[in-house]
């Protein structure tokens, strides 16, 4: 299966959404790294796990080093995936963009009709968001991601 056709407009708008849910208001550079956490199968299914017990970047990345090894390379390759499911989001009214910030103003739904892997996302959103609260800087330097 392709990249473009498994990581689709619908598992953006997911993965943005329900992390939005819990964070409320995120800076842009955040928002960008959201979707590169859930394009990766174990790492998503990781990350779903309800006993996993994050604490920080650093920790998640050295329990599972293979799932980041070329998340650099996810984050590039979802940009326009990024750009499009934040634009949908804003069209449909979900948030609004301000001062550098995504801002939550209507709650994204999970419906179990939304399949397993949405299902996983929403399961693996309030991580992500832990993850989220660090420093912008010390997040693009230890996922490796220039810009």
């Amino acid at each position: 299966m392709q990249n473009e056709t498994y990581n689709n407009i619908g598992i953006g708008i997911t993965s943005i959404g329900f992390v939005m849910n819990i964070m409320k208001s995120l800076s842009l550079d955040k928002v960008f790294l959201i979707i590169p956490f859930f394009t990766h199968q174990e790492l998503l299914a990781y990350l779903s796990r309800s006993n996993n017990d994050i604490r920080s970047i650093e920790q998640v990345i050295s329990h599972k080093i293979n799932c980041f090894s070329n998340f650099s390379k996810r984050y590039f390759d979802n940009l326009v995936l990024t750009i499009n499911s934040i634009q949908y989001l804003f069209d449909m009214e979900y948030v609004v963009v301000k001062d550098g910030n995504l801002i939550l103003i209507k709650h994204l739904d999970f419906d179990k009709k939304m399949g397993n892997r949405a299902e996983k996302i929403y399961k693996a959103a309030n991580n992500v968001a832990k993850l989220l609260e660090e420093n912008s800087s010390n997040l693009y330097l230890n996922l490796k991601v220039e810009i």
